[in-house]
């Protein structure tokens, strides 16, 4: 780690089990730079330096999909912070998390692990693994889960089968063949609106007379989240010679990940933006009440009051995908007296297919006291789009290691090319295009990646990095309207990197700054109720983005380990404008200590801490008609959150208390201002795993 120009950090298995916990973000939010996003209980989303991730990685494959991923099938998470072609091409300029997952081992052994507790805890796991002779292992992964949230009427059930076998033909070679099922559905967690008589100045607050807990959802059958993938992997390695070895990776998947998402709203604003200060104000509504357009004239007047009977409307989305990808790289390697130099260079193609339908449903006006469930009011389909898009990349990188590896240089560059097409077959007829047009989409683009490591003294390294990516637009109607082809990342990164207690510890101080054009957010004014009759397009933006971290961790000593970070992020839109979900300041601990001998020998204990400031609830875009930058309507409160668990292992079997929201902290995540989140009380589980 010492001699790369990045920040990356590598947490095991080992970790993610000290750590529990029930998502990918559970472990990554000790991690410098990263914090909770929006959706809690989907899709995994989290941001990396202000950047939410879209999708997450799964073996170096993108995989887009509803549901969270299984935890039992990870063997470790790479992340690597900034843009990078040729580890993340399809990525957020901030960053990616890679999940690495299990592979075959060639001693036999495996696990069975139970949990049951309070809150989406209560789960099933078996893992077993071993030789079928001198050239052939297997793995087979199961876990099944089942459980309801603290949120009224809210759940989470999954199924994971995750079969593999390595055949070894020869000492230096390895084919492993992964199959992997996961069935998966969750809640869409409907939320509940912030009070609209409050403002981004004033403290933040739920709207009155709504329980926390209250969800006005219909039933499992129209409001939930779920993906349900069938994938297979190759990956090949092979040491051909001391100096050279290839890598060749394939995937096929396909997956279905349908979207029940129901809204509820207020029948009165119950407030207005203030065209001179671009905030909202509660009970007030700014009107211009000049007939002459050069000369408006801006009044206030009282808003009328939201009443307490609201709309209940939802959009239903079925998603069907189908993914190609192949990855072949060959390493050359040559190591001397006088220089290491490492090459790399390869070739990637990627194939994507996804179908979406989706219509409008209604139920009828609600209170809180009442809240009918039927009848559901289904419309025809207003959008059926076809995505089809093709990517090939063609990728160099050189590293050379001088004078005892004290200097590091490296640089690489990757070309991506793009074509497809993408077109809503239900789109009506524009100026400049006809009915359901399928609209063409092209690109090429070259990237580059350099950089610089000095190495004073054998323990220290202090660096400079340059690193780019291009992401294909995912929408081929705003590039036939004139968008660019690409969203384009570029970071410059300084910092070092420390070991101490001989090696068992690595610090790590970063400062960097990135800039990402075209990119695109959700459009806050698909969270409307009603949501408009064809959801609107993505916001285009661009960003800059910057801050310093600073990471530590390792073993102290053999019982006592630590993981603590702190970051500082300023990553805002053209206006200046924070982003939703994105936090700007954040620091997280976890420390553990293992008693190896004496009478407690095989007790252990850990504590974790996570501090987060203020968010904003939603992403907001636009002037004021005064020409004043509109500002969110509110932002979550900073938090701390502190989790805790304690172990004990004799022999083949272990034991363990976990306590989540320690302090039962209330705490939120948000959509849209008329969308948050209530997240999980306190919760107490315990599990019981046998080894062997």
């Amino acid at each position: 780690m010492l001699n790369t120009p990045s920040t990356v950090t590598v947490l095991t298995s080992d970790f993610v089990a000290d750590i529990g916990g029930n998502r990918i973000f559970d472990s990554a939010k000790y991690v410098a730079g990263i914090n909770d996003a929006t959706i809690p209980n989907a899709q995994d989303r989290a941001n990396i330096r202000g950047f939410a991730m879209g999708s997450r990685l799964v073996d170096g494959f993108s995989t887009p999909s509803q549901a969270n991923y299984d935890h039992a099938a990870i063997d470790r998470m790479e992340i690597s912070k900034g843009p990078d072609s040729v580890l993340q091409p399809a990525g957020v300029p901030g960053g990616s998390i890679n999940l690495v997952t299990k592979k075959p081992q060639w001693t036999f052994g495996g696990q069975l692990k139970a949990q049951i507790g309070q809150y989406d805890t209560n789960r099933i796991e078996a893992d077993v693994t071993g030789p079928i002779n001198e050239h052939f292992a297997y793995r087979l992964i199961t876990s099944a889960q089942d459980n309801k949230s603290w949120v009224h009427n809210t759940f989470r059930e999954s199924l994971l089968i995750t079969p593999s076998l390595t055949w070894r033909p020869a000492p230096a070679t390895n084919l492993t063949l992964r199959y992997e099922y996961y069935d998966a559905r969750t809640s869409n967690l409907e939320g509940i609106p912030m009070d609209p008589m409050v403002g981004p100045d004033d403290a933040f607050r739920t709207m009155p007379g709504v329980p926390l807990r209250f969800n006005p959802a219909p039933g499992d059958e129209y409001s939930y989240r779920m993906g349900r993938s069938n994938t297979l992997t190759a990956l090949l390695t092979s040491v051909i010679t001391e100096r050279l070895s290839v890598r060749l990776a394939g995937r096929l998947a396909r997956s279905t990940h349908p979207n029940g998402d129901f809204r509820w709203g207020l029948s009165a604003p119950g407030g207005s933006i203030n065209p001179h200060t671009g905030k909202w104000e509660g009970g007030v509504l700014w009107v211009n009440a000049s007939t002459d357009p050069a000369s408006p004239n801006w009044v206030s007047t009282p808003a009328p009051q939201p009443g307490n009977v609201f709309q209940h409307v939802g959009t239903y989305e079925h998603v069907e995908g189908y993914y190609r990808d192949l990855q072949n790289d060959w390493s050359y390697i040559v190591d001397n007296d006088t220089v290491k130099s490492s090459t790399l260079v390869g070739f990637a193609y990627a194939y994507t297919h996804e179908n979406v339908q989706s219509r409008r449903q209604a139920l009828p006006d609600f209170t809180v006291d009442n809240v009918p469930h039927e009848p559901v009011t289904t419309f025809p389909n207003n959008t059926d789009r076809r995505g089809i898009t093709s990517r090939y990349q063609a990728y160099l990188t050189q590293t050379l290691e001088l004078f005892n590896s004290r200097l590091v240089l490296s640089g690489g560059v990757s070309h991506t090319t793009y074509n497809g097409v993408y077109g809503n077959k239900l789109s009506a007829a524009t100026p400049r295009a006809p009915a359901g047009m399928m609209y063409p989409g092209s690109g090429s683009k070259a990237t580059y990646n350099y950089g610089l490591v000095l190495k004073p003294v054998a323990n220290l390294s202090i660096y400079y990095g340059h690193s780019e990516n291009a992401v294909p637009a995912n929408n081929f109607q705003q590039t036939y309207e004139g968008r660019a082809p690409f969203s384009e990342g570029t970071q410059d990164e300084i910092g070092l990197k420390l070991r101490l207690f001989d090696g068992r510890i690595l610090a790590s101080l970063a400062y960097y700054e990135i800039e990402q054009t075209g990119y695109t957010v959700f459009n806050p004014l698909n969270v409307v109720v009603p949501p408009p009759p064809v959801l609107l397009p993505d916001l285009v933006l661009s960003r800059e983005a910057s801050g310093w971290e600073l990471q530590i961790m390792g073993s102290i000593t053999p019982q006592l380990s630590i993981i603590a970070s702190v970051a500082d992020t300023k990553n805002r839109d053209p206006n200046g404008v924070m982003l939703r979900g994105s936090a700007e300041d954040t620091a997280s601990g976890f420390v553990r200590y293992e008693f190896t001998t004496g009478r407690l020998a095989g007790l252990s204990a850990g504590l974790g801490a996570n501090w987060s400031s203020k968010r904003s609830v939603e992403n907001v875009s636009g002037s004021t008609p005064l020409g004043i930058p509109i500002q969110p309507r509110g932002y979550l409160p900073a938090r701390t959150l502190m989790d805790a668990y304690i172990g004990y292992q004799r022999g083949a079997w272990s034991y363990r208390i976990d306590v989540t929201n320690l302090t039962d902290k209330l705490y939120y995540s948000s959509l849209s201002w008329n969308l948050i989140q209530v997240a999980n009380p306190r919760a107490i589980s315990g599990s019981i795993t046998w080894k062997f």
